[in-house]
């Protein structure tokens, strides 16, 4: 190999290995570089520091006695490459020169990086006689390398793509991330434009904006729709940055994407639920309101634009009969005929919740008005028709209520309120027809508010009232009664028609406190004919609903139990829209009172749902005859045939029957005739207030013990 050896002396100068040391010094002292000479002592401990530079001892904070005479070692510290040093000895050892990386440390513990080159010293006689050590300290360049080996792992462990182009827009790098995202390796994507990717070309319009934006120096940020290699849709979120090199020119671009597919479904998913009905797909009430306030802006609205609530008739009992699962598939039928109904993609059915639906119809200009009255006709007929589900054919109605656009309101929340009211009222009329909204409906929907407010007062001050009608026998003896609940004092101090605050308690829940206040008011009756010895049975009527409600009917029983009457001195009246409710609760409540000892009338029989073998079910005692059967008696030959059927079936049945609005003797001869046991009606007795006709009653009894008496 080759050696260094020191200048040869000359004669004149006769310089020795030390002079020239010096001479060394003197030229070395300048330099930049860290330089330190040791000795050429191998043995344990090794080498010692014979020279330094001034640079060492700048950079190293050590001064120069410090350094003259210790080891080399002095600079090295626990995280010093062991390896490294170890090569360092050997080279050495065999007189080498060798080259490392070292991490070093200042006299005040700092570390710092140095390139260090060793060139053994041999003299003429070829003895090794020292080391010089150069040393460049290379810290920057370490942090430097040491940064971009972190920037480097980072952005290949980066769940994020990221894509490195040069200034034509060629790929130069990809990382770890783009690999797994886009199912591309480095080998497939590398010198190609990352578009190559895009689901669908870019307009010139975007890429020019594109590329302006970048060229100009800023930062593109939006979203790319790219196809993964294995052929299915993938969402980015990109910023791709224009990347400067020192002259300050752009020389690549920088391109960081993420994979937000998971989260635009989802935000798509989100925003389909929010628009539509989890159960029928169709549109809901918000999407409804945004096409009708739409439409409210519209420059021209068609004459038969309308909004429209539908509201299918008696829904409940088909989801208590067969489940909820079968009623959703009554709504998304319902549903589907409905939207066959719209002439164009502007109208619109939405399902508002339960039954019910909303409709919006935008009609054409050159409609003329009467084309709503068409459509609500066809609407109704849809709504009609037989409904096969599972096997099982339904017969289904509904009813509409119709709000005219822009007539009836100019914002969806008056429409929506007014088709309401409008419903109400196709309700109210008997169901299976429609009506349009009049303002003489929003005054009678303001009624029905305050009759509301002021019946829940009256039910808990207690200011209802009862009042009574007797039933006679044949003979015109009193063997029973029927207990009417009377408003006297209403909203405007005057008395109120049942018919007209009973169905506001239903609709509002009043109904149980009006029911549990009226049976009380009723034991209070049977009380005082028991202390009379009176047996005349009373007559209650209850709401069929009602029956369902265990806590309602265990509050009935601890009323009857805490009197003195026992059950059997009270007649539950019912009505025949029993026959089509299945809930079992219904039957169970009922069968639990029969056991208690309650009789059951079924009131109106022939009017309604009538199923004979519901007769028995029922635990029925007694018949009643609606009152537009006993009308025009006996002439009318269709009702003195269905009198007669009634009075034969309660026969067979062994059940009592009891004719209502008994009007003329004629009607009265003729029931008695046939056989009817007890008579109801004008001709006998109007109702008249609990008190008076208990007074009536007592009187009698008075009278007759005087006659006794006188005898």
């Amino acid at each position: 190999m080759p050696r260094e050896s020191v200048p040869p002396q000359t004669t004149s100068l006769n310089t020795s290995v030390d002079e020239q040391l010096r001479i060394m010094q003197a030229s070395l002292e300048h330099l930049s570089d860290l330089v330190v000479v040791t000795d050429a002592d191998l043995t344990p401990p090794g080498p010692r520091i014979v020279y330094v530079n001034q640079a060492v001892i700048e950079r190293t904070g050590y001064d120069r006695e410090r350094l003259i005479g210790a080891s080399p070692r002095l600079f090295q510290g626990k995280d010093t490459c062991r390896e490294a040093l170890n090569r360092i000895g050997n080279a050495l050892r065999r007189g080498e020169r060798v080259r490392e990386e070292l991490l070093n440390y200042t006299s005040s513990g700092d570390a710092y990086w140095i390139g260090i080159s060793i060139v053994p010293l041999f003299d003429d006689s070829g003895q090794l006689t020292h080391f010089v050590s150069t040393q460049s300290d290379i810290t920057s360049r370490k942090r430097i390398e040491s940064d971009l080996l972190l920037f480097r792992q980072a952005i290949d462990q980066s769940p994020s793509s990221v894509i490195i182009t040069d200034n034509n827009g060629h790929i130069t790098y990809v990382n770890n991330g783009f690999e797994i995202n886009s199912g591309y390796s480095r080998d497939d994507v590398l010198g190609r434009t990352p578009g190559f990717r895009a689901w669908a070309p870019k307009s010139e319009v975007e890429k020019r904006a594109f590329w302006d934006r970048l060229d100009s120096g800023l930062p593109w940020r939006g979203e790319f729709v790219n196809r993964h290699k294995q052929g299915h849709r993938v969402v980015k979120r990109a910023v791709v940055s224009p990347v400067r090199n020192m002259e300050g020119n752009i020389s690549h671009f920088l391109s960081v994407e993420q994979d937000i597919t998971a989260e635009k479904e989802a935000l798509s998913q989100l925003e389909y639920l929010a628009y539509h009905d989890p159960v029928t797909q169709m549109p809901n009430r918000r999407l409804l309101q945004q096409r009708v306030e739409a439409l409210l802006h519209a420059p021209l609205i068609a004459p038969s634009a309308a909004l429209l609530l539908i509201d299918l008739d008696d829904f409940k009992r088909i989801n208590d009969a067969h489940g909820h699962g079968f009623g959703d598939r009554v709504l998304q039928k319902i549903g589907s005929r409905l939207q066959k109904q719209l002439l164009s993609e502007s109208e619109l059915v939405a399902r508002l919740g339960g039954d019910e639906f909303g409709v919006l119809l935008c009609g054409r200009t050159t409609d003329a008005e009467s084309d709503l009255i068409w459509r609500l006709e066809a609407l109704s007929q849809q709504l009609a028709r037989p409904l096969n589900i599972d096997g099982e054919t339904l017969l289904l109605a509904g009813s509409i209520g119709v709000a005219r656009i822009p007539q009836h309101g100019r914002s969806f929340v008056t429409l929506q309120r007014n088709a309401d009211l409008a419903l109400y009222k196709a309700k109210a009329d008997g169901k299976g027809g429609y009506a349009t909204f009049t303002a003489e409906l929003n005054v009678a929907a303001q009624r029905r508010v305050r009759l509301e407010e002021s019946l829940r007062l009256t039910i808990l001050r207690d200011e209802l009232s009862l009042a009574v009608q007797s039933q006679f026998g044949p003979a015109g003896d009193i063997r029973g009664a029927e207990v009417l609940v009377r408003w006297l004092r209403g909203p405007e101090g005057v008395p109120v028609s049942p018919a007209e605050f009973i169905p506001v308690a239903e609709a509002s829940g009043l109904i149980k406190p009006l029911t549990l206040t009226v049976f009380r008011q009723a034991l209070e009756i049977a009380a005082q004919l028991k202390a009379a010895g009176l047996r005349i049975p009373l007559s209650i009527n209850l709401s069929s609903d009602l029956f369902r409600d265990s806590a309602l009917i265990d509050a009935l029983v601890d009323l009857v139990a805490d009197s003195v009457v026992t059950p059997d001195a009270l007649m539950l009246e019912i009505t025949e829209s029993l026959f089509i409710d299945t809930h079992p609760d219904l039957l169970r409540n009922m069968a639990r009172l029969a056991e208690l000892g309650f009789a059951f009338s079924l009131d109106d029989f022939g009017t309604g749902y009538s199923n004979l073998a519901y007769l028995k079910r029922l635990h029925l005692s007694e018949l009643k005859i609606d009152k537009s059967f006993v009308d025009g008696l006996p002439q009318d030959e269709d009702n003195r045939a269905i009198v007669l059927s009634i009075i034969s079936i309660a026969r067979q049945l062994r059940l009592r029957v009891v004719a209502e609005g008994v009007e003329t003797s004629a009607q009265a001869d003729f029931l008695v005739a046939h056989g009817c046991e007890l008579l109801q009606g004008y001709l006998l007795h109007k109702p008249s207030p609990a008190e008076e006709w208990l007074g009536q009653l007592m009187d009698g009894i008075e009278k007759n013990c005087r006659k006794g008496v006188d005898h």
